[in-house]
């Protein structure tokens, strides 16, 4: 009994770490590639070998970066949820934060009906897929009139 008790209070919420995409068509082409070479080299000769291994490592992974960063940069990233906006932000930090909290630790009846409009309130502002819906029919929109006129 006691086991199962300290493994559920052990389980910790893993952050996802974005990392950064190369710019995948500097990558091909050769001058780019060629300059980003030069520019690596130039950097690696100008400093001196260190007597630690870990300090060597990290001058060499920052150059690799830093030239990378300069040479061939980062690809644009596109967001994938752009219905998803400060409004619904703010309600689901009120909602999770606040009110899910609060009940969690003062378990009263007022504390959950707050967390149970809070949460209503939410899934009317976001959820329910409908600002989704109209974020894709106003996206082809533009599309179907275009195809409109060019079948006229």
């Amino acid at each position: 009994m006691q086991t199962i008790i300290k493994q559920k209070l052990i389980r910790t919420q893993i952050k996802v770490v974005k990392q950064a995409k190369w710019n995948q068509s500097n990558l091909q082409d050769p001058a780019k590639l060629k300059q980003y070479r030069t520019c690596l080299c130039n950097k690696l000769i100008g400093k001196e070998a260190q007597q630690d291994i870990e300090e060597e490592w990290t001058h060499i992974k920052k150059t690799i970066i830093e030239s990378a960063n300069e040479v061939i940069q980062t690809q644009n990233t596109f967001n994938r949820n752009e219905w998803w906006d400060e409004s619904c932000k703010l309600i689901m930090t009120q909602k999770n934060d606040e009110a899910r909290g609060k009940y969690l630790q003062v378990k009263t009846r007022t504390s959950r009906e707050i967390y149970e409009t809070k949460r209503t309130e939410a899934k009317r502002v976001c959820g329910g897929g409908e600002r989704e819906r109209d974020w894709i029919n106003n996206k082809i929109k533009p599309t179907e009139e275009a195809s409109n006129k060019n079948e006229i």
